[in-house]
This record gives C-alpha cells, sequence and structure tokens, in this order.
C-alpha cells in the first residue's frame, strides 16, 4: 500500500495563516483595509525635511482641534477638495470644501488633529492651494498637482497599522546629490510622542540618484494616535520621492 502524507492543514487554512493580502485588497477581510502614501519634495541645497509637497514646513506641528483656511494662488481655483483628517477623538474624518480662488474659504471642522490626505475633485489645481491655521500650512497642494503629496500620516483611532512596503528614491541629475531617508515614527520602545511632534527614524537608506524598494517585509505594526512617514537628509538639491503600503485592521 502507498504510503500517503496527511497534512496538517489544508491549502485554504494555510494561505489564511500566512498572507490574508490579496483577500485584504478585495475587501474580504472584515474591519481591514488596503492604503499607500506618496511623498514628494523638491529641495535645494543641504538640510533635512519631511518628504512631503514643497513648500511644506521641513518639521511637524502637531494640530490642536483647529480650524483650517484653505486658499489658492490662482483666482481660478474654484472647484472641490476632499480632506480626510482626523478629528479631536483622532477617529477619520471626510470633508469636502468648495475653493474660491484669491478669497479664503474655512473648513466646518474645527477639531482637526491630523491632516492625512487632501485631493481636488475637479482636476488639477491651477495655484499653489495651502491650507493654514495660526501661520502654519498643514497641507498643501501645488500648481499642477492633483492631491497634498505626503509620505506622513497618523493612525486613525481603534486603528492598528500594518506596513508591507516602502520604497524611496532620489534624482538630481548630476550624480552628486547624496540623499539619506528615514522612515520615521513618534513612538519608540512603548513611549509616545504623537502630540510633541517628535519623529524618531526606525530604518534608512542612503541614495545618491537612485531608489529602492523594499517589498513584502513585515507587516510592521504601527498602532493607533502614532504618525508615520519618511524624513530626508540632502546635501545639495534633488528630487526627492518616498512612500508606503500596507493594510489598516481593527485593534
Amino acid at each position: 500500500m502507498a504510503n500517503t502524507i496527511k497534512p496538517v492543514a489544508n491549502w485554504t487554512e494555510r494561505l489564511w495563516r500566512t498572507n490574508n493580502a490579496a483577500d485584504i485588497a478585495r475587501g474580504a477581510v472584515t474591519a481591514s483595509s488596503p492604503f499607500s502614501t506618496f511623498g514628494e519634495s523638491v529641495v535645494t541645497g543641504s538640510g533635512s525635511t519631511i518628504v512631503w509637497s514643497t513648500g511644506m514646513p521641513t518639521t511637524l506641528t502637531v494640530p490642536d482641534s483647529i480650524q483650517l483656511t484653505a486658499v489658492s494662488t490662482s483666482a481660478s481655483d474654484t472647484g472641490d477638495v476632499v480632506l480626510r483628517y482626523l478629528d479631536g477623538d483622532l477617529f477619520e474624518r471626510l470633508e469636502t470644501l468648495t475653493l474660491n480662488g484669491l478669497s479664503s474659504v474655512t473648513t466646518v471642522a474645527t477639531d482637526i488633529r491630523a491632516v492625512n490626505a487632501v485631493y481636488s475633485k475637479n482636476g488639477p489645481v491651477v495655484g499653489d492651494v495651502t491650507f493654514t491655521n495660526g501661520g502654519t500650512t498643514y497641507a498643501r497642494i501645488n500648481t499642477g498637482d492633483l492631491q497634498f503629496l505626503t509620505s506622513l500620516i497618523r493612525v486613525p483611532a481603534n486603528r492598528r497599522m500594518m506596513l508591507t512596503s516602502l520604497y524611496g528614491g532620489s534624482a538630481s541629475g548630476t550624480s552628486d546629490s547624496r540623499v539619506r531617508l528615514r522612515l520615521v515614527t513618534s513612538f519608540i520602545s512603548g513611549d509616545s510622542f504623537a502630540e510633541d511632534g517628535d519623529l524618531h527614524p526606525i530604518a534608512g537608506i542612503a541614495l545618491q540618484d537612485s531608489s529602492s524598494t523594499f517589498p513584502n517585509f513585515g507587516p510592521f505594526p504601527i498602532p493607533a494616535g502614532e504618525w508615520v512617514g519618511f524624513t530626508a537628509t540632502h546635501d545639495k538639491a534633488a528630487d526627492i520621492t518616498a512612500g508606503m503600503f500596507g493594510y489598516t485592521e481593527a485593534e
């Protein structure tokens, strides 16, 4: 009689235990959903910055339940933009705001504590559209862009973010701009610095007119309420990009 090998688990169970990314992408996993970020910044000279839209502050200022004012440098920007933000309790909310060109408009929300995304519903913006409070810019869509290009986001309440892939690159056109990209979070060794705006490096790469991608690692968990994204240190002018892929799930 031929010997048979009895599997310890059937294929469906083994797939479920080791790789549920495809099912999450299909929306088949309850309370889980895919996400991605895209950050891009054009820098000049030497310095350090968060990898987000050119013209943004180089460091993080944490909003404290604020209302945002939006205005464009072009009278032609009169379309709708959508803000994905975290409210006073860090729950994710959406608000659609109608721009009024050179005249400022304010959000209905007065308890914004993080801006995770802003995008135009009417094609690329004509001017630079900024979202400010108290002289600080918290989001920006640059001329010709469709969205706020940010690698830095804050995890909503009652969610856990699981990173599965990272990428980053820089280009200077002269091959002599050296860039150090760092994956940063607002927590380290169990301590949270989310309200202080302190970003701790947990991984990094060095680039010189090149790019790197790190797929299929982790998943690496980011707790609710924490910031995660990329910063860059550069010695000359460069175009820098960085972002991540993963999914969120219920804590």
